[in-house]
């Protein structure tokens, strides 16, 4: 029978950010009068941001401007200063990252378009390693990256999945031990309990309260006996595809993972597991890819008339270089080591006429290694499982649906709460 959970996910995650993706406060001086004009400009994509920077952006944004104007862009670029000048009468223009240590790189070309257009193409090509400098800084002093050092990143959803993965791989082995005392009956009921698991998932996040993130993720699994004397042990494959925008800034995601179950114990399992995730973004001026390795416990106890699960994760992510010509090239080289831990009490009650499954969830997940934004943040929720099936459940998905799950989370930062707070509510449905 095939598996199918399809999640509908809320979040809420106010940080600290910029104004928009991409932000210019761009003053331009007349050479004759002295005077002078300044306007803010917001963008959502990296090619608008540079155009901004060229003639066809500035003319048209000041009245009376041309080539021989003074200009000074000081700009955020994903949450990373850059100033941009173009002193009077000259073309030549001046290239400052303090933050990276870039300091007075100057760019000449036929006219001031033709330096903008060089001053891209350093960056775009990391020249002398800038760009990737440029990524390193929003990793660990931003919000704004997609590659790490926030949930949103590749590399937090990566945690966040692999984490996920771990906690529920057992949860047909907790069903059949309840169910059967003997370890003949939960060999028989694990023989069978190999679903295709095909989830869709959707999510809103706010950072700062003005930055929009909005995520789709489409999360396949499968398991595969590799015992015929103990089918407790599996092969797991999973796969990940999510399409993020950032603003209206498209950002595409993609994971693969093979993981090992290995029964220590009838409720003890170990779960080690490698994965490669890419991330391309033409809107966001992006690439990046990541390989990690992880092993996890997952073990199942009653306590006071609970079900309890204990899952720890330890994992590796690594940042690799990824170039794709006349795109972007990058090696941020990030390396983060994570510790993800959680306990999830679970017991069945009635509730509403129903046999409904309450279980909390309380995880803390920290990283070490290279600077990361968010470097701790904890989960405190709930989520409430339909153990059989729902009479208008049954109907509304025209008898398809297995069970109906809601959940609730409170998502925050003891280490500095400034830094990240937010909340997670979840709908799913088993198939």
């Amino acid at each position: 029978m095939k598996k199918i959970t399809a999640t509908l996910a809320l979040s809420l995650l106010p940080y600290y950010a910029f104004a928009g993706v991409f932000d210019a406060l761009i003053t331009v001086t007349n050479p004759d009068t002295q005077a002078q004009s300044s306007k803010s400009f917001s963008f959502d994509t990296a090619n608008n941001f540079f155009d901004q920077l060229k003639e066809k952006g500035f003319k048209p944004s000041f009245p009376g401007y041309n080539s021989t104007w003074g200009v000074t862009a000081n700009t955020v670029y994903q949450g990373v200063p850059i100033v941009v000048t173009f002193n009077e009468k000259s073309n030549t223009l001046i290239l400052d990252i303090p933050s990276v240590g870039l300091q007075g790189k100057t760019f000449t070309g036929t006219n001031r378009s033709n330096s903008t257009k060089q001053m891209e193409n350093y960056l775009r090509n990391d020249t002398g390693g800038t760009y990737s400098k440029i990524l390193q800084y929003q990793v660990a002093n931003t919000p704004n990256s997609q590659i790490a050092g926030n949930p949103t990143s590749l590399q937090g959803q990566i945690v966040s999945s692999n984490f996920d993965f771990a906690s529920n791989a057992t949860s047909t082995s907790t069903t059949s031990t309840s169910s059967s005392g003997s370890h003949t009956g939960k060999a028989s009921s694990l023989s069978s309990a190999n679903p295709i698991m095909v989830g869709i998932g959707g999510g809103n996040y706010t950072q700062g309260g003005k930055v929009d993130i909005s995520v789709l993720n489409i999360p396949v699994s499968k398991a595969f006996n590799i015992s015929a004397d103990d089918p407790r042990k599996k092969l797991l494959l999973t796969g990940q595809f999510n399409y993020i925008t950032v603003g209206q800034a498209a950002s595409y995601q993609g994971s693969l993972g093979v993981g090992y179950m290995h029964p220590l114990t009838d409720n003890w399992y170990l779960i080690p597991s490698v994965g490669y995730g890419a991330l391309g973004s033409q809107d966001l001026a992006t690439l990046g890819q990541i390989f990690n390795t992880s092993l996890a416990s997952n073990y199942q106890f009653k306590f006071q008339g609970l079900d309890m699960g204990f899952v720890n994760m330890f994992g590796f992510y690594k940042t690799l270089p990824l170039s794709i010509k006349g795109v972007v090239s990058s090696d941020p080289n990030i390396n983060n080591y994570v510790f993800k831990n959680g306990i999830f009490p679970s017991k069945v009650v009635s509730m509403f006429g129903h046999d409904v499954k309450v279980k909390g969830i309380f995880t803390d997940t920290e990283f070490t290694g290279s600077k990361v934004f968010v470097r701790q943040y904890n989960e405190v929720g709930i989520e409430l499982s339909s153990v059989k099936k729902i009479g208008w459940v049954d109907r509304a998905t025209f008898g398809l649906a297995d069970s109906l799950s809601l959940s609730g989370k409170y998502v925050f930062s003891i280490e500095n709460p400034n830094n990240f707070e937010g909340y997670d509510i979840g709908i799913s449905y088993d198939f």
